[in-house]
């Protein structure tokens, strides 16, 4: 048991690549709007309030939480592009803790929507819907990354061949999700990235929320990092990675919030 977590814990501090990240100037705008109710999340002997706000993400590295980002985006917006122009949009995570689920080169599949025409992302067909993020406790910052594909003719996936593209994922509630292979799904379907933002996020109230009340996780373990709470794991000085365990009490304190978002994503 303990190997595996070491194991486990060493993976997630491997290579950084990620050939499938678009670099340089990208012809094509893309931007989601979001409108956040104002909430209230009643959980690790306190009150996490969430105030409403609409937002958009139009570039990359757009700070949110994952409240605001709970529900779909009232709108996704493609602006530049050619007339008769078909585009696919992919959501990842790579970012996930366990090397189970997702890494920087295969990361975990949030959404996928195919055979988008006339600009306007509502005429696509929903392969994967929307997921929003669900980072979990320890677990640092997650960046969900939006890649805007440009399609050569019509697709004709559906949702059952989603699981072509994740052939390394082993866990049966996230297949066709888990380990899902970017640059294989952009090369072997010809699509060209034309348009890129990402957003990121860490564990908020609702996320807290969420794994006590919807997930089964103890209120303890919800609440780790907080004050009064068992702080979460940290890297030695001069790790490049935070997920990197420096104990075997450390990673011990980890795998609960690895067992859970395994077993309840």
């Amino acid at each position: 048991m303990l190997s595996s977590l070491i194991t486990i814990t060493t993976l997630l501090a491997l290579s950084n690549a990620q050939s499938w990240v678009p670099s340089g100037d990208l012809p094509v705008d893309f931007t989601l709007t979001f409108s956040a109710p104002e909430m209230v999340y009643d959980v690790c002997n306190r009150n996490f309030t969430q105030s409403a706000r609409t937002f958009t993400v139009a570039t990359t590295g757009v700070a949110v939480t994952p409240g605001e980002t709970a529900n779909d985006p009232t709108a996704m917006t493609i602006t530049g592009a050619s007339s008769g122009d078909m585009f696919t949009i992919l959501m990842v995570d790579p970012d996930t803790p366990s090397a189970n689920v997702g890494t920087t080169e295969k990361p975990l599949l949030h959404m996928i929507i195919t055979n988008i025409t006339n600009a306007d992302p509502s005429t696509g067909a929903v392969l994967d819907p929307y997921r929003g993020p669900m980072p979990p406790p320890c677990s640092g910052d997650h960046t969900y990354h939006y890649l805007l594909l440009r399609q050569t003719a019509a697709l004709s996936l559906t949702v059952d061949d989603l699981p072509t593209y994740t052939p390394d994922c082993s866990l049966a509630n996230l297949a066709g999700q888990c380990l899902f292979e970017v640059a294989n799904f952009i090369s072997s379907n010809q699509l060209t990235p034309v348009g890129y933002v990402t957003m990121v996020a860490a564990t908020d109230g609702y996320v807290r929320y969420n794994y006590v009340n919807d997930r089964g996780m103890s209120e303890a373990d919800s609440c780790r990092g907080l004050d009064g709470y068992d702080p979460c794991p940290t890297a030695p000085p001069g790790s490049s990675s935070e997920k990197v365990m420096v104990s075997v009490s450390t990673v011990m304190a980890t795998a609960w919030c690895l067992l859970y978002f395994i077993v309840n994503y």
